[in-house]
């Protein structure tokens, strides 16, 4: 285990329409993945590369009501702070904003989104770089598929953007991400909302503006990605043999 220090902010507030559409009654965040719900594979993913001081769920106030989401979280993390939002936000980085206002203390922050699965080297390092100047980090996994978020690099294999759903490298971005200090978050949300030009606010579309402005952005390339958040990718986790990650039960 890691010796890393950081808080951990997991947005489940969504409604997961693809999931609703396809028959599936539960949250996402509660589908279950070889007998954890999604937002369980989710947490543990950091938690076993970081030592996190404070864990906080952003959640739906008709999950709470109709799924007992708040219950069903508490169980599993009885450490955990729920924070519940009364409708859908305007995206993921907006979700993820309440959840970092929701903190007890500034420091460095992963914002991990709750249909992923990961397994990451330990957070030490990129962590010692982020509180060096750094101002992030982003995960990433090899792929060409343009139903993901891909890091724009330049020919030393920096960060210099990010782009939604356009194979740009073949470093896609995974779910999770990464701030040097949690203070910084909401002003530059409020500059990014300004420009942004996609119809909801990502969290990678921060680093983007973080490149642009000349900030260093890290890269942690995952040693394992396993992604279920549409139906197809839940089917595909569910057949794959998931190995060294069901020795986390």
């Amino acid at each position: 285990m890691s010796t890393a220090d950081l808080a951990l902010v997991i947005p489940a507030a969504g409604r997961g329409s693809r999931f609703s559409e396809a028959g599936i009654a539960l949250p996402k965040p509660l589908i279950e993945l070889h007998g954890r719900p999604f937002l369980w594979w989710s947490a543990h993913s950091v938690l076993r590369a970081a030592r996190v001081r404070e864990l906080v769920f952003v959640v739906l106030r008709e999950h709470v009501r109709d799924h007992a989401i708040d219950r069903r979280i508490l169980d599993w993390f009885p450490q955990a702070r729920v924070v519940v939002v009364e409708e859908v936000t305007a995206g993921a980085a907006q979700t993820a904003a309440i959840g970092v206002a929701a903190l007890s203390a500034h420091g460095p922050v992963a914002i991990n989104d709750c249909d992923h699965a990961f397994a990451s080297p330990p957070l030490d390092g990129v962590l010692d770089r982020l509180r060096g100047g750094a101002a992030g980090a982003l995960m990433s996994f090899r792929s060409r598929n343009p139903a993901y978020s891909y890091l724009k690099l330049d020919a030393q294999g920096r960060i210099r953007g990010t782009v939604e759903k356009q194979v740009v490298s073949e470093h896609a971005i995974a779910g999770c991400y990464l701030f040097a200090d949690s203070a910084g978050f909401e002003p530059l949300l409020r500059d990014y909302a300004l420009e942004c030009p996609y119809p909801e606010l990502f969290v990678s579309g921060l680093f983007d503006l973080l490149a642009r402005r000349g900030l260093a952005v890290e890269r942690v390339d995952l040693q394992r990605h396993v992604p279920f958040g549409t139906v197809p990718e839940l089917e595909r986790a569910t057949a794959e043999a998931f190995g060294d990650f069901l020795d986390w039960r």
